[in-house]
This record gives structure tokens, C-alpha cells and sequence, in this order.
């Protein structure tokens, strides 16, 4: 309803190709922190020995908070992770609401055993300190035709996630409402064998 919703002012809000990694995703809500990791083959700054933890995801778990869902513009790079079990546990334990990456995540067991809301558009074991670095946090990033801002409301579930802009959400909201009521009349046309005119509800 909220697609439907934004699709009838125009608004650009469905993430192209995240794919919830808990077969069961319940559907969250939480406030947009936007993460950009540059590609950057190599980059010094960027390394740190061994598994765990990157230098540019470092910054990001430092200043994630409860609340918001964390949101990655690797450019939809599938070749290297931003994401995983570690950085999955720290959120959780911080009340951080959930991690969207448009690139891919690693650790999948180690997500679902924590019921860890997350959505990417891949899988991948590799460590993605050796191709991108740091870009920006709390700052605008574009995923597909989708711009991405801070304190935008993203909701997440099975389906996929969308972008609600902070400024319109009450003018969703109330188009959200007149939907529901139309799906309602439908599902009770259907229900109780009548015929359905779809014009009318």
C-alpha cells in the first residue's frame, strides 16, 4: 500500500533488487541513515587485517543508533560484502532497526540465527575493504531511481523495502488509508460472492 501510495504522486520508492535474507522478514520501519562506500581497489585507509571488521565499517557501527535502518550504496557491486555477522550483532544489541545494502552481505547463517533484519542484493564471502573505501554517512545517496535521505522513513519486509520521504509522509499516510479501505471493500466483494465493480471502491 505505501508503493501504491507514492506510486500515485510520482515518487520514485522501491529499491531495485534487495531481497530480505530472513525467509520469514516480519516487516520493520525505521529512520534512513545513508551509507556510500567508494569503490576503491586497494585502499590503504580501508585495510585492516584478517576478517571482522573493515576501517569504513567501523565508522558507520560507531555512529549507527537506535531506530534507524542503516542503508549502503555499494552500487549494487554483488563481488564484495559490507555486511555481516559482527556488524549484524553490534546493531542489534545498539536498537538499530535493520541494514539495507544495495551490494551484497556476507555471514547469511549468522543473520538468520540472530533474526537480524537485513536486505541486499547479494551474497558474497569476500571482505569488501579490498574494492571500496569510505565515501559518506548522514548524507543523501541515490539507490536506482530511488534518493535515499536522512531521516526518511524506510519500511522493510518479506516483499522488499521502500523509501518514504520524511516531508511527504503525512500525504502518504493519508492516501494509505484511502487505499486500505478500498482493498478491504474488494477483499469483502470477494468473500461474500458478489460482483465486484472495481470502479467503485
Amino acid at each position: 500500500m505505501l508503493s501504491d501510495a507514492l506510486d500515485e504522486v510520482g515518487i520514485a520508492c522501491v529499491l531495485p533488487g534487495v531481497v530480505a535474507q530472513l525467509s520469514d522478514q516480519a516487516r520493520v520501519a525505521g529512520h534512513a541513515y545513508p551509507v556510500r562506500f567508494a569503490r576503491k581497489t586497494g585502499d590503504p585507509a580501508a585495510y585492516r587485517f584478517g576478517g571482522g571488521v573493515g576501517r569504513p565499517l567501523e565508522q558507520v557501527l560507531k555512529t549507527m543508533a537506535a531506530g534507524q535502518i542503516v542503508i549502503f550504496d555499494l552500487d549494487g557491486a554483488p563481488d564484495a560484502a559490507c555486511w555481516g555477522g559482527l556488524a549484524s550483532r553490534l546493531a542489534q544489541t545498539k536498537g538499530v532497526t535493520g541494514t539495507v545494502i544495495w551490494g551484497a552481505c556476507r555471514d547469511v547463517d549468522e543473520i538468520r540465527a540472530l533474526e537480524y533484519p537485513v536486505w541486499s542484493v547479494a551474497t558474497c564471502p569476500r571482505r569488501s575493504r579490498n574494492e571500496f573505501t569510505f565515501g559518506s554517512m548522514g548524507e543523501p545517496i541515490a539507490v536506482g531511481k530511488v534518493t535515499i535521505r536522512p531521516g526518511d522513513i524506510l519500511v522493510g519486509d518479506a516483499t522488499g523495502v521502500v523509501c518514504v520521504p520524511h516531508d511527504r509522509a503525512a500525504e502518504v499516510l493519508t492516501l494509505v488509508e484511502r487505499i486500505a479501505a478500498s482493498e478491504e471493500e474488494m477483499e469483502h466483494q470477494i468473500t461474500s460472492g458478489t460482483v465486484v465493480d472495481w470502479d467503485k471502491v
